[in-house]
């Protein structure tokens, strides 16, 4: 597996988005974010994970696929939390929480567990949320077991 960028553009809708299998049959709909997964601003699932967002319009997300860990320059970003994940279909889609699964954009990747880094950057160019920004939502996946939730830097609200 080579780096691969992919940009997105997700309507984050109730301030999240979703890279979800695209054989997985979970639903995080029906689960409620606590303490926890709104200071991670993730919540993940077995083949699912949302992600917390600072605006409730269209935003930009990087997905980077590597072979290893990157090496981070952590002031460039204002939070930062690892997770992992299986895509066991190798296709991922990527996704608002309200849009319709066959419909969303995918991308494929190598069939497994997963590790995942997500950080947010550009924080404060927002005034509000539905004036144009620069916050960027990036996420690096890379080929690893499963590890508990590691909140590396957390937004300061």
């Amino acid at each position: 597996m080579n780096r691969l960028l992919n940009r997105f553009i997700v309507f984050a809708d109730f301030f999240q988005f979703v890279l979800i299998d695209e054989l997985s049959d979970e639903d995080l709909s029906g689960v409620n974010w606590n303490d926890e997964s709104m200071r991670n601003m993730l919540l993940p699932g077995e083949g699912i994970v949302c992600f917390g967002t600072l605006r409730n319009v269209d935003v930009p997300i990087e997905i980077h696929v590597v072979e290893s860990p990157p090496e981070i320059d952590w002031e460039k970003f204002d939070h930062a939390v690892e997770a992992s994940i299986n895509f066991s279909s190798g296709c991922v889609a990527v996704m608002g929480c309200a849009d319709y699964l066959p419909d969303a954009a995918k991308l494929e990747i190598t069939p497994g567990s997963y590790r995942l880094l997500y950080m947010i950057s550009g924080s404060d160019s927002i005034n509000n949320e539905w004036e144009p920004a620069d916050d960027l939502y990036s996420v690096y996946l890379w080929p690893s077991e499963f590890r508990p939730i590691k909140l590396i830097k957390a937004f300061k609200w």
